[in-house]
């Protein structure tokens, strides 16, 4: 099977007040080349609802909805015609070859006329959405239309269009390299230091860390995330260290604690700081052995992984990519940002200025 998701993926997403609804597409073509580009652009897009997941083959699609469903299916024209019978029930969405009959463009869904399985089906007496014997009609959109146009439809035809999403004032991010002394660290303290509204929060999840933490803070927090304690703000208001441009919420002084932590729990941590007020962003310096749960990164807004130019650098890049997928978060994968940070000063104007353009061009 190709393409990656994962059940955890399908959630709702707070964003500025609105609830995002995630849906799950399949997507089923002999054009291999085709459907992976087609999933990636899908996958690396956070301003769609959809997470796509694409099929090597018939065993492999049917396989999969044995056991889960998909929200709707995109499948090749002619692997359509083979396999009808065995999608009653299932939405889908047939790509072809050939600019459907009614429309301008080709980039807009259509009813499939008759004739759609091979010329057995009595279409004119149906209802739309209607297919005899039980099932849908599908849809019918020419493949080659552009991508984003493919989207466009997809999602007005499932009546799932989101409305155009606000610039967040809040804004978390993870800064995570497998990469050693790649400027990591001065990375993440110089986003902090960028935040010219409330300021930023610096929050140490390195598997050791440089500084000397007494109090364990970290640790302490951690234990009323998964707790979901009332008091968490007020300790993390007691026990912040600020400083000139940034402030610190602490190191832990072992990783094993961080390895507590999943998705849903940095979710609710990141839900209490935004609705807390103090800071608009948070920044976690994350260590690659730390996270157990690599779904963790999917809570944040931005992914950020410094990384370096030569070879040996870059494969260990790669294989951290290649761990997303294997556990089914290519999403998180393609949403990742890797920079090569400049041998500067945390907070200098070159940091800054690099900031601006590498890591935050996309916002």
């Amino acid at each position: 099977m190709f393409g990656w998701l994962n059940e955890i993926d399908v959630f709702d997403e707070f964003d500025g007040g609105e609830t995002i609804q995630q849906y799950k597409v399949g997507i089923y073509d002999d054009d291999k080349a085709y459907m992976m580009s087609l999933m990636n652009h899908i996958n690396s897009d956070r301003e769609n609802p959809f997470l796509a997941l694409a099929f090597s083959g018939r065993d492999e699609l049917q396989g999969y909805l044995r056991a889960n469903s998909l929200d709707i299916l995109l499948i090749d024209e002619k692997l359509y015609v083979d396999i009808w019978q065995e999608l009653r029930g299932q939405r889908c969405v047939v790509l072809s070859g050939k600019r459907p009959a009614g429309t301008d463009s080709g980039s807009e869904i259509s009813k499939y006329g008759e004739g759609w399985f091979g010329g057995s089906a009595e279409s004119g007496s149906l209802e739309y959405g209607e297919q005899s014997g039980g099932g849908n009609v599908p849809g019918v959109l020419f493949k080659y239309s552009k991508a984003r146009d493919i989207v466009r439809a997809v999602m007005k035809y499932m009546d799932a269009d989101v409305p155009e999403r606000r610039r967040k004032l809040f804004r978390s991010y993870g800064v995570i390299s497998p990469v050693g002394r790649c400027g990591k660290t001065k990375l993440a303290i110089s986003l902090c230091m960028n935040d010219e509204v409330r300021g930023g929060l610096y929050i140490g999840l390195e598997e050791f860390s440089s500084f000397e933490d007494r109090e364990d803070v970290v640790s302490n927090v951690i234990y009323l995330i998964k707790e979901r304690s009332d008091g968490f703000t007020d300790y993390v208001g007691e026990n912040t260290v600020q400083l000139d441009d940034y402030s610190v919420l602490g190191y832990m002084r072992s990783y094993l604690d961080a390895m507590e932590l999943d998705r849903s729990d940095v979710e609710w941590m990141l839900e209490q700081l935004r609705v807390w007020g103090r800071y608009t962003t948070i920044v976690l310096d994350i260590g690659q052995a730390v996270l157990k749960d690599l779904s963790v990164l999917s809570a944040l807004d931005v992914i950020v992984v410094p990384e370096l130019p030569d070879e040996q650098s870059q494969e260990k890049i790669r294989t951290f990519e290649r761990l997303l997928e294997s556990e089914e978060l290519g999403k998180v994968a393609k949403r990742m940002k890797r920079v090569r940070v400049p041998d500067a000063a945390p907070g200098s104007a070159e940091m800054i200025r690099f900031i601006e353009s590498q890591v935050m061009d996309k916002w």
